[in-house]
Parts: structure tokens; C-alpha cells; sequence
């Protein structure tokens, strides 16, 4: 007996990551852009898809487009569709090889300068082609969601992103840095006294720490004088060393920027502790095959790099790495 055709394997996988692509931003223009194909492409898969289901996922009447009931059924379903081709790709290839052709990693810039080394390293004999990028988190994050990297280092875990799993690398305290000249005098110096005796020298709010830095501020009502704003740990830094006035900064930018070579003492913020954890981020279900290694490796590149040259330097930072930061970390963020 000849079995029935079952049309709806029909179904063209681009077309459906076409479509997912469409959904996420109701645009035919961007989502063009982001595929590298014509709107008239984009526009091709989407009917393709309409004539396999015989229903109508886009509403065509409104301006702006906007999906239709089926639409929205086929975004939540096709979504997970990929994802798990997705996934079936890596295990194949694993099955195979231990190599990936490519990963591209995305890491703040104090991580990248630390330890970037060792991750190139150690990576480098099962990936054939490994890119690796340094910026500010929030570039970081919006190049994870738009997949131009595959995992990011960053100050953010992006809880709003259930797609998205999460490992706490470090838990670090927040210092404060002021000029050598006048570390004495700041030693016996409430929160309040420090903010009048110089301007703070900010991180930029653009970035994780800026932020951090700026809540922290905010809890306290604290208003230091609001002077100079940097995006780099150097620049900060160097105007702490040139007697510009102090900031509030972690130990990791101070071993990021080499700091040992300027005129500038950290020490503990005269107030309760106050930390910021650092992250490491990609999508869920994909590279399964290479992401217990990659997490490994991070791990022990920071247990081996960091801690050691951190608590050298200010053995009285509490420092925190591993996977009983992260059993915490998972905790506080569920």
C-alpha cells in the first residue's frame, strides 16, 4: 500500500528562518538587511510559507505589517524548530569531528586583555577559525541577540532573554581608586567626604560598570561632581594617576589597564560591599558539543590568571569563581 505524502515536510527551513526574522521586527526593509537579501526575497519566503499552510501569517492591512493569529503560532513553534536543527548540526558534526569551522566570541574589554590570550590558546586546536571581538557590554549584547558573535564575556546576564543560558564566571567587588598623594588622606574618609574632596571620574553610562557605578550612587543620594566620562579603564585611570580626582572602579580594570606603572592606591569603599559579576552568555541548545569545554576553559583561565594576580595585588578584595559562584549567582537571577 503507498503511503500518503505528508505535505507539510515540505516545509524550506530558510524560508522559516526567513519568516522568524521577519517577526522579530514587523519590517520588511530591516529584516532584509539583517538576511542580505531583496524585500521582494523576503517577501517570496513568506508567501511560500502562506501557500504550505494555506493561511494567511501576515496581516497585510496595517501599516505598520504585523503577524495574524497563525503567524504568531508559527513564530513561537518555528523558533523551536530551529533551534533544534540547529542543534542536530552541531551533534552531527561533533559525531564526526571534534572541530567547529567557526566561533565568534564577544568579550569586554577587561577580559579580553586578561585572559584573551589563554582562550585563543586553548581554543585554537578544535576551532578552525575563531574571531574574537572586545567592546562595551551593551554592544556586546545586541551583537549576541543579532547573532553576529556566539557567546559573550559581559557584566550583564540578560535574564529578560529566556533564549539565552547564562554561566556566572567572577563576582568582584567595587573599589575605590584616588590619586597616591592622596590615599592617606582618603583612607579615613566617609562616602560622602570623598564625593566633596575631588570630582569622580566615570565610567561611562553606556557601559555596565557606568551603570552600576551611577545606581550605586543614586542608592547613597550621593552627587559627586560630574567633570570627566570615559568608555576605557585606562582613561579613567590615567587622570586618577595625573591627580584629576578619584573614581570608583573593580579590580579587574585596574590589572586590565596595568596599573602597577601609575601614581594611584585602591581601596575598600568605606560602606557596605557592593559587587558587580561578570558573565558569560550564549543561546540555548546551540554549540552543545564545544560549550562544557569553552565554559572549562574560561574557568580555569580565570583561576589561573585573574584570581591569583588580583589577590596579589589587593588581597583584600573579595573575590569569588567557580561553579559555587555560579550555583549563587543562579539564585539571585532566577
Amino acid at each position: 500500500m503507498k503511503q500518503k505524502i505528508d505535505t507539510s515536510l515540505n516545509i524550506n527551513l530558510w524560508d522559516l528562518h526567513v519568516f522568524r526574522t521577519f517577526a522579530d521586527n514587523s519590517n520588511l526593509t530591516v529584516s532584509s538587511s539583517q538576511l542580505g537579501v531583496t524585500q521582494s526575497a523576503v517577501s517570496q519566503s513568506i508567501a511560500r510559507l502562506e501557500r504550505l499552510f494555506g493561511v494567511a501569517l501576515i496581516d497585510r492591512s496595517c501599516r505598520p505589517l504585523r503577524l495574524t493569529q497563525a503567524g504568531e503560532i508559527l513564530k513561537k513553534g518555528g523558533n523551536g524548530v530551529l533551534q533544534n536543527v540547529r542543534r542536530m548540526i552541531d551533534e552531527v558534526r561533533a559525531a564526526e569531528t571534534v572541530d567547529l569551522p567557526i566561533l565568534r566570541l564577544g568579550l569586554i574589554d577587561t577580559f579580553a586583555t586578561t585572559i584573551g590570550p589563554d582562550i585563543m590558546k586553548f581554543l585554537g586546536g578544535r576551532i578552525e577559525h575563531l574571531q574574537m571581538w572586545s567592546g562595551i557590554t551593551p554592544t556586546l549584547s545586541a551583537d549576541l541577540l543579532s547573532r553576529k558573535v556566539d557567546i559573550i564575556v559581559s557584566g550583564d546576564a540578560m535574564t529578560a532573554e529566556p533564549e539565552l543560558t547564562r554561566e556566572c564566571l567572577l563576582q568582584e567587588p567595587l573599589i575605590a581608586v584616588v590619586p597616591k598623594s592622596q590615599a592617606d588622606i582618603f583612607k579615613s574618609m566617609t562616602m560622602s567626604e570623598m564625593c566633596e574632596a575631588l570630582p569622580l571620574v566615570r565610567f561611562s553610562a553606556r557601559s555596565d560598570l557606568g551603570q552600576k557605578v551611577e545606581y550605586f550612587l543614586e542608592q547613597r543620594r550621593l552627587a559627586p561632581r560630574r567633570t570627566m566620562e570615559f568608555d576605557a579603564s585606562e582613561a579613567v585611570l590615567r587622570m586618577i594617576s595625573n591627580g584629576l580626582g578619584w573614581t570608583i572602579a573593580t579590580p579587574l580594570c585596574l590589572l586590565h589597564a596595568h596599573s602597577s606603572t601609575m601614581d594611584l592606591v585602591a581601596l575598600p569603599l568605606p560602606t557596605s560591599r557592593t559587587y558587580r559579576r561578570i558573565y558569560l552568555i550564549h543561546r540555548r541548545n546551540e554549540l552543545v558539543s564545544v560549550m562544557p569545554d569553552v565554559i572549562d576553559i574560561f574557568r580555569r583561565s580565570i583561576a589561573n590568571t585573574i584570581v591569583p594576580r588580583i589577590t596579589d595585588m589587593f588581597p583584600w578584595a573579595d573575590l569569588m569563581a567557580g561553579q559555587a559562584l555560579n550555583d549563587v549567582a543562579s539564585h539571585s537571577t532566577a
